[in-house]
C-alpha cells in the first residue's frame, strides 16, 4: 500500500502520516477542550445551539 499514489502523486502512506498528525495535533485537542467546556457549562451559545439542533436531528431519526 505505501507504494500506492492517489491522484496527487503523493504516497499513500505519506498522506496517511500528514492526516494521523494533523488528527494528534490539532483535532483531538479541541475535542479534549470542546468536551471540557461541555462539561462545565462553558459552551458558547453557538456551539450549544448546535448541540441541540444535532440532538433533536437524531431522536427523529431513530424514531
Amino acid at each position: 500500500m505505501s507504494k500506492q499514489k492517489i491522484i496527487t502523486g503523493i504516497k499513500v502512506i505519506d498522506q496517511m502520516a500528514k492526516a494521523r498528525e494533523i488528527l494528534n495535533t490539532q483535532v483531538l485537542p479541541k475535542e479534549t477542550l470542546f468536551q471540557e467546556r461541555k462539561q462545565k457549562g462553558l459552551l458558547s451559545k453557538e456551539h450549544f445551539n448546535a448541540l441541540q439542533v444535532n440532538a433533536r436531528f437524531d431522536n427523529h431519526r431513530r424514531m
